[in-house]
């Protein structure tokens, strides 16, 4: 699994670490951090031109603690202030702590409202202001200025800076530690987690002021951190170490530039991001589908469901990049769209569906229900109406054997005799007029244009895969085109085309071959189409929200409730 979910480090081996051994008499003594927290103020005095002794830091178990602790702190004595977006521990926090806060929303480009966060500092005395930067989940950074004025308005207002600064290593800018000389209201919360890739160990420390650290100190459990976690920790500050952390960054930044380009190529808008992350904004279903197909690929990407986050996608950066940007290649311009041509892109509820009706009728003498109908297709294995006509007549007799078990057994009609009589009611004749007439094209013109758009722009072909016989398959193409001139130059494979019908992922494979393309979308409405898309590698796009649950669990990667709805699958997104 490529895990680039949580930013964590998710494809490359720090050398360093493979040769570290670790002191198994440590484990005989409860941890001491003082020495690590030594280690962390000599290594910042010196690459950040900063005068910071032990006092000035403050190792935590993780970030998570350090926040846990600020979170206490706030509870104890003072007002939260929060500008939006913000990571999800703090949001969870002013919550889960009921503290007093303002929460300031983001502007409509979700970026911080730098001005509305200073008019608030500088209403509210005695509270604490919290700014990530890089911030998460977006990766924008806050420019020095904007930061040395918060701090300013903060100290006349008796309020102080937590700032957390988790990824400040992906970042062109600097870190604020070189700001402690002249501001004494601000503590830093850095982490080994992100570009150390060392989470596992759950180290952050924060730097800052003595006065307030020792506020945190005081309020930690004692021998907050194991010793084998600060023995790793001092490994991470050596010159071997910090020259591997060096490259690794160096590269992620490299590839955040690269993997933000093909969005842009691709008209998706990413925010501008110093993190070792990418955050941008699709519609929530295009967003759904993505996640999910990646995740058959297994790679795993954090989508956003909270309100004003709805849609908003975040993809760790990884190392070996080619990986990711085939998958999203795959995923976000295919070259080759397949739909199922009943229910899909034809309205056969009135055509098919009666005629499936009126075959049961005709051997049965009862009346079949939709509901029926679509629970039994549901299923899977019914993607021919013949079988699953064929089926319900079986179903009814079953019923009516063990209501009657002193009558004689019936004998279900066979397959070609089902037919007959569906084909009858279906297609008509001279005397009486087919089902057929009633059939209705769902694609519409709005649509359509879109579609051919995006086809055009991503030299994508369209094709049809239908359990429909050949005729009765080009009569629905001509119905199409009819409407839809484009849609007379599909490839169409029918059921006679295949030796092995839907579920089987023949059809689909032909046209992958055919149009030489591994990146391939298939719509359908029933699970059948939906497991034959997966067993030939497309992305699956279910139809019919009343059939979610069944297309869901034959794979779909979404559920859109129309082929209208594909336009939220194809449009652009900008934040």
């Amino acid at each position: 699994m490529l895990k680039l979910d949580f930013n964590e480090r998710s494809d490359y081996a720090s050398e360093w670490l493979s040769k570290l051994e670790l002191d198994a008499t440590e484990l005989w003594h409860y941890p001491d951090r003082t020495e690590l927290e030594s280690i962390i103020a000599t290594h910042y005095s010196n690459s950040e031109k900063a005068i910071l002794t032990e006092q000035n830091v403050f190792v935590s178990n993780g970030g998570d603690e350090a926040i846990f602790l600020l979170m206490r702190i706030i509870k104890e004595s003072a007002k939260l202030i929060l500008p939006l977006p913000a990571f999800s521990q703090y949001t969870w926090g002013l919550s889960s702590w009921s503290l007093d806060n303002i929460q300031i929303p983001a502007n409509s480009d979700l970026s911080l409202d730098i001005n509305s966060l200073k008019q608030v500092i500088s209403k509210n005395k005695d509270s604490v202001v919290v700014i990530t930067s890089p911030n998460n989940p977006t990766g924008e950074g806050i420019a020095s200025s904007e930061l040395i004025e918060c701090l300013r308005l903060a100290k006349n207002n008796n309020s102080w800076v937590f700032l957390d600064e988790a990824y400040i290593e992906f970042s062109e800018q600097k870190s604020a530690i070189n700001l402690l000389d002249q501001f004494d209201n601000l503590v830093i919360l850095r982490t080994l987690s992100k570009a150390y890739g060392l989470a596992g160990i759950r180290l952050g420390y924060l730097i800052g002021g003595e006065a307030l650290l020792n506020e945190f100190k005081q309020r930690a459990i004692p021998f907050n951190v194991p010793a084998p976690s600060l023995a790793i920790a001092k490994a991470a500050f050596s010159d071997d170490a910090q020259k591997d952390m060096q490259n690794y960054t160096t590269k992620i930044k490299q590839n955040r530039n690269q993997l933000s380009q093909w969005l842009i190529d691709n008209e998706i808008q990413p925010i501008n991001s110093e993190a070792n992350f990418i955050f941008f904004k699709l519609d929530s279903l295009r967003a759904e589908m993505v996640k999910n197909a990646l995740l058959k690929l297994d790679i795993s990407i954090r989508v956003f469901t909270e309100s004003y986050l709805s849609g908003c996608l975040r993809i760790t950066v990884p190392f070996q990049l080619e990986l990711l940007l085939t998958a999203l290649s795959n995923i976000l311009t295919p070259k080759l769209l397949c739909f199922d041509m009943d229910g899909v892109l034809i309205d056969t509820s009135s055509s098919y569906d009666n005629a499936i009706k009126a075959t049961v009728k005709e051997f049965t003498g009862q009346q079949v229900t939709d509901t029926a109908i679509n629970d039994l297709r549901s299923q899977g294995g019914y993607n021919n109406d013949w079988v699953l006509t064929q089926a319900l007549i079986a179903q009814i007799e079953k019923e009516s054997q063990s209501l009657h078990s002193d009558s004689e057994v019936l004998v279900s009609p066979s397959i070609e005799k089902v037919t007959d009589c569906f084909q009858q009611f279906y297609l008509g004749d001279e005397s009486q007029p087919g089902f057929i007439r009633n059939e209705q094209v769902l694609l519409s013109p709005i649509t359509n244009q879109q579609l051919q758009r995006f086809c055009i722009q991503n030299k994508t072909s369209l094709a049809i895969v239908t359990g429909r016989p050949r005729d009765e398959a080009m009569m629905g193409q001509k119905a199409i085109s009819q409407q839809h001139a484009e849609w007379l130059a599909a490839k169409v494979v029918s059921d006679n085309d295949v030796e092995k019908s839907k579920p089987a992922p023949e059809g689909i494979l032909k046209l992958k071959t055919f149009f030489d393309t591994s990146a391939s979308w298939m719509f359908g409405d029933t699970p059948d189409d939906m497991q034959a898309a997966v067993n030939s590698g497309s992305v699956a796009i279910g139809i019919g929200n009343e059939n979610r649950n069944s297309l869901i669990e034959a794979g779909a990667d979404v559920v859109i409730n129309d082929i209208n709805d594909l336009q939220r699958l194809i449009s652009t997104s900008k934040i």
